[in-house]
């Protein structure tokens, strides 16, 4: 049985997708569930990108001793490793990952060099990083366009200059299964000893072959592959890791390969970076979508009902998926509440705790049954905070056929208390309007979603919208048992990440631009 190793680039490649802006808070929350979830590398970021990129690692590298902590730098710029290193140097397991174009294409546009031109800036690059660490992953960008003699050429003089994982990338998401067979296998006859790196992969799911292409690669010889939790990422994004990972489990005696990751973390982790990035998901999603569990209720019942159903290939509990989910009522002590965190994963401070527990005892006054999930959105909501430009403090609104819907609003921006009214065509319209003359800014609502958490009429709903202002885009999210209120909760959470976002002034990964420099 050969062990695959999982290289989670949910925190940078992830963070690509349209809308998503991650608060330093968040991503240090989300490292700390994928160590839960045994994921083998984590990478954390693209430190000299930003000052939130470069804090935002550090934490990390801190804080996060399980996996390997990786930190993207630059081929173009050797300053990239110097500061990589000052935010891993604290990592229990520090590996730097740095990539030039393979394809002409890309070659062509983003470096305007020719192939040996790269062959040396890829050399000289991963020399660099070898002064810093033995641990260096190297990856080629667009590899399945690429010529693949040039390819070769390009593994061999990596590896010889010191690499020791080397990741083909499909970038632009155009392989099929046969390409990457048919590249792997080249590699093996013309790189010797093929085994003396490990060979990675990394999938977009643009034709929907992402997590066909990486189990090509894996039973080809690829010893790690590069995942997304739910898949997310630019464009349709990245290889699922739940799927992958589900695919091996189901097979993993027939196709020889296995994972380390504890797998009922899987779907609390997948709900996780739903809620901390505002993306949702098809209800038919495989493996972690609302419906991957639900058979239709006319199937015959033909065999004791204790056996496994015939049409059932994964036991969802396996994946941390408990269809009847525990459950509190209002009368819950400290210690049964504080007991069910800690069983759900989160390690708490006290304080923490104790504001999640007056949160709970709010939500318990307007409904007789707390699900798992519930005390899951508490959790995030509350302990999982940023310093944030806006907050909202007070929301009254007035709808009906007969009266014109009305919202007043009371806000602390920048410290500063405020209050206003102002109408509009129902009551979200008229909360939205007010908060947006208030804050002397308006940008396009592109999306508006709502979403019950659990099952009933007191349910807590989520309401998730993206705004959009100046091309840049932000997901915003608010939970409450009003849809009104989640709805004005959301706003704010967007207006704050627009904020948050619009103070980044990141650096393109496919240039030799200076780098962000923080003070060593």
């Amino acid at each position: 049985m050969r062990s695959i190793l999982i290289f989670d680039t949910t925190l940078r490649d992830g963070e690509k997708s349209p809308g998503t802006i991650l608060t330093i808070a968040e991503k240090v929350r989300l490292a700390k569930q994928l160590e839960h979830l045994h994921v083998d590398v984590l990478e954390a970021g693209f430190p000299a990108a930003s000052e939130e990129q470069y804090e935002c690692v550090k934490r990390i590298a801190k804080e996060v001793q399980g996996p390997v902590i990786t930190a993207l730098a630059r081929a173009t710029n050797p300053k990239d490793f110097e500061i990589a290193w000052e935010v891993l140097k604290d990592a229990a397991q520090p590996r730097f990952h740095t990539f030039v174009p393979a394809s002409r294409q890309y070659r062509e546009h983003f470096l305007k060099k020719d192939a040996l031109q790269t062959r040396e800036l890829a050399v000289a690059a991963v020399q660099t990083a070898k002064k810093f660490t033995a641990d260096v992953e190297f990856s080629l960008v667009d590899s399945f366009r690429a010529n693949s003699q040039e390819v070769v050429e390009l593994v061999r003089a990596v590896i010889d200059a010191g690499a020791t994982t080397i990741n083909l990338a499909d970038t632009v998401g155009c392989a099929t299964p046969q390409d990457v067979v048919q590249l792997f296998q080249k590699l093996r006859q013309e790189v010797e000893p093929f085994d003396r790196v490990v060979f990675s992969i990394h999938c977009h799911n643009d034709l929907g072959l992402a997590v066909a292409n990486s189990l090509a690669a894996l039973l080809e010889g690829a010893g790690q592959v590069h995942c997304t939790i739910n898949g997310i990422g630019e464009r349709t994004g990245n290889t699922a890791l739940e799927e992958l990972v589900m695919v091996l489990a189901t097979h993993s005696s027939r196709l020889g390969l296995q994972t380390g990751l504890h797998l009922e973390q899987v779907y609390p982790t997948s709900r996780l970076v739903r809620r901390i990035s505002g993306i949702g998901m098809a209800p038919q999603k495989p493996i972690v979508g609302d419906n991957a569990f639900v058979f239709e209720t006319l199937v015959p019942q033909l065999s004791d009902s204790t056996e496994v159903p015939p049409y059932e290939i994964m036991n969802p509990e396996q994946l941390g998926i408990y269809t009847t989910g525990y459950r509190l009522t209002p009368s819950a002590s400290w210690e049964q509440f504080q007991q069910r965190i800690k069983e759900l994963g989160y390690d708490l401070n006290p304080e923490d705790l104790g504001e999640c527990f007056q949160a709970f005892q709010d939500l318990a006054a307007k409904k007789d049954i707390i699900f798992d999930a519930d005390l899951e959105l508490l959790v995030n909501e509350r302990a999982f905070k940023d310093q944030v430009r806006y907050k909202l403090l007070y929301l009254n609104v007035t709808a009906g056929s007969i009266s014109v819907p009305n919202a007043t609003v009371q806000l602390e921006v920048d410290g500063q208390v405020i209050q206003d009214a102002g109408f509009g065509h129902g009551p979200v319209d008229a909360t939205f309007k007010t908060i947006y003359k208030m804050v002397k800014r308006a940008p396009k609502l592109v999306r508006y979603e709502v979403n019950a958490v659990t099952a009933g009429t007191d349910a807590l709903g989520e309401v998730v919208v993206r705004l959009e202002e100046s091309s840049r885009q932000a997901n915003g999210r608010g939970v409450d048992t009003d849809i009104v209120l989640a709805s004005a909760k959301a706003l704010i959470n967007g207006l704050n990440k627009l904020e948050y976002g619009g103070k980044q002034e990141a650096v393109f990964e496919f240039t030799d631009e200076e780098s962000f420099l923080p003070r060593l």
